[in-house]
């Protein structure tokens, strides 16, 4: 380290302008200053610096040495302070964004575990259909569905997901069957998800063509759990995430249809995304949430290849 404080000695009289300043904001005197200076040039076998009586100026090789000198300490202070983030156990307050079903099924049933793990986190989870800006409205991290394409920010994938057409099985039994897509036109009460006045429609895909359907149903909501409840009651079909009806699904309480196709509201890319900040030193409350969120949903299966 010895090295280094010379490196640091030799800067900050650059920057200063004068031995004696050097010496000040060291609390080195300007003889020691010298000597340091004069033993760093020895070692290199250069001059580093053009010394008079009125002034101090750095020679050619000197302003070479000052470049790379001042980039090696940013880099030092920076891997210092990162030692220092990483010894810290996180603390504060971690505010969270996140859609409102995604949320509810797959964030809150871990929130016993993350605080047991992290006792000095407080978590603020607010849930809602809207999309926000992290800097404005001060989240931390915003949990959506769908993969974001804004270099801004940082993406990273949390759960995968397809989207799944389901009913009951008293509906199954009192409607005509479905067995391609095209039969959703065919007298059919879809239930679907809409945040505005957007036009009612589905996708599909075959082989490399999107195909798109202008379906009709008795129920529009922006939240999808009364998606969920409506299609249990036996209402109509719906379009909901392959997690959020896996368990009804298993259970017998709603019935997958048209298991061969690939169906969507809008995007095809329907993951779970954990949105966060792109800045030089993450917040370590930030990463441990993220890492957990990712470890507890592969250790559940959520995620997985879609």
């Amino acid at each position: 380290m010895k090295a280094l404080d010379t490196v640091r000695i030799f800067v900050i009289t650059l920057q200063t302008g004068s031995l004696s300043a050097a010496g000040r904001s060291l609390g080195l005197s300007a003889a020691t200053i010298s000597r340091r200076i004069t033993s760093l040039e020895e070692e290199l076998g250069v001059q580093l610096l053009d010394r008079t009586s009125r002034s101090l100026e750095a020679t050619e090789a000197g302003q070479i040495f000052l470049r790379r000198a001042e980039s090696i300490l940013e880099d030092m202070a920076q891997a210092e302070n990162a030692v220092r983030h990483a010894r810290q156990a996180p603390e504060g307050r971690l505010r969270v964004h996140s859609r409102t079903l995604v949320g509810i099924q797959l964030i809150a049933p871990l929130l016993r575990e993350f605080s047991a793990r992290y006792p000095d986190l407080t978590v603020d989870l607010h849930l809602s259909e809207g999309t926000v800006n992290l800097v404005e409205q001060n989240y931390d991290i915003d949990i959506r569905i769908g993969k974001l394409e804004d270099s801004s920010y940082v993406m990273r994938k949390l759960a995968a997901g397809e989207r799944v057409l389901v009913t009951s099985p008293e509906y199954v039994a009192s409607h005509p069957p479905v067995k391609t897509p095209e039969d959703l036109l065919q007298g059919h009460n879809c239930l679907t998800y809409r945040k505005a006045q957007e036009p009612t429609s589905w996708r599909y895909l075959q082989g490399d063509q999107v195909h798109e359907l202008h379906i009709t149903g008795t129920l529009h909501s922006n939240n999808g759990e009364v998606l969920r409840r409506a299609a249990l009651s036996g209402l109509g079909l719906a379009l909901l995430a392959d997690w959020s009806v896996r368990e009804d699904i298993q259970a017998g309480r709603l019935v997958r249809l048209l298991p061969e196709y690939r169906l969507s509201g809008s995007s095809f890319d329907n993951g779970v995304y954990a949105l966060f900040r792109h800045t030089q030193m993450l917040p370590k409350r930030v990463r441990v949430f993220v890492d957990f969120l990712a470890g507890a949903l592969a250790a559940s299966g959520e995620l997985r290849d879609s």
